[in-house]
């Protein structure tokens, strides 16, 4: 649901006839999940990216294990939280909903089976009530932004983040991120300290191009992220601030 052309496209393209598409380091292990063989990774989406943002030893950004990192007295995290990387500009919705139904043990979906059951539609995307409708037809618990109220403050969305991660459970949420974004939040550092100014949101993104690093993993901080926590022009009236769906198994 990335709102911006895919203007690089044949430089991605021409880079990717020198090599076969083998992912970032992260992409080659079993930290990822793995794509269908008939999937068309080079075209559009994050795939097509392959890892050609990434620089290794970044002056601007630090490299990470999210993937083996461990909760701790200030971080909160769910471990070995499997990334995806999406193969088409618009379905960041069902890429997020994979990694929450991986990470509950059902391998049965993939990208685009899950486009086609939450209704994604071309330009726009996935809508909530789409992602929603999907995880109630599967029988699980679903809650979200379409039926509960809107946080006030930064404080208040701590306290739901925390509230799930230590109930294992994932926050897929949406915001202003690409001009429209879904991503999974899988930890909420406190960093030690009483006040929100510090603290920092861990995600799973399946956008992940722009940190010097495409593992699927990136990083917010908190209070900054309530401040931009609104869609500007993908999602229907109503479906446009502080979007969030937390679903998990019966």
């Amino acid at each position: 649901m990335k709102a911006k052309n895919y203007f690089f496209c044949m430089t991605t393209i021409l880079a990717l006839t020198i090599f076969t598409f083998t992912g970032t380091s992260a992409q080659a292990s079993n930290k990822v999940i793995s794509y269908p063989p008939d999937y068309n990774l080079t075209s559009e989406g994050a795939s097509a990216y392959n890892g050609i943002g990434n620089v290794k030893h970044s002056p601007y950004y630090s490299v990470l294990d999210f993937y083996d990192l461990k909760s701790t007295k200030n971080l909160t995290i769910l471990s070995n939280y499997k990334t995806y990387q999406q193969t088409t500009e618009i379905s960041c919705g069902p890429s997020a909903a994979l990694t929450v139904l991986y990470h509950f043990g059902n391998t049965t979906w993939d990208e685009k089976k899950l486009m086609a059951s939450m209704d994604t539609k071309p330009a726009i995307g996935t809508d909530t009530a789409g992602m929603v409708k999907f995880f109630k037809q599967i029988g699980w618990n679903v809650s979200s932004s379409l039926d509960q109220p809107k946080f006030s403050n930064p404080q208040d969305v701590k306290n739901f983040i925390l509230k799930n991660l230590k109930n294992n459970t994932p926050i897929m949420v949406e915001n202003i991120e690409w001009g429209g974004h879904w991503r999974v939040i899988i930890g909420y550092d406190t960093m030690g300290t009483d006040t929100i100014a510090d603290d920092v949101l861990i995600l799973a993104d399946s956008y992940d191009t722009a940190d010097h690093q495409q593992d699927g993993y990136t990083i917010n901080p908190a209070e900054k992220f309530f401040y931009m926590w609104f869609d500007a022009h993908m999602l229907p009236q109503g479906q446009q601030d502080q979007q969030w769906v937390v679903a998990s198994p019966q």
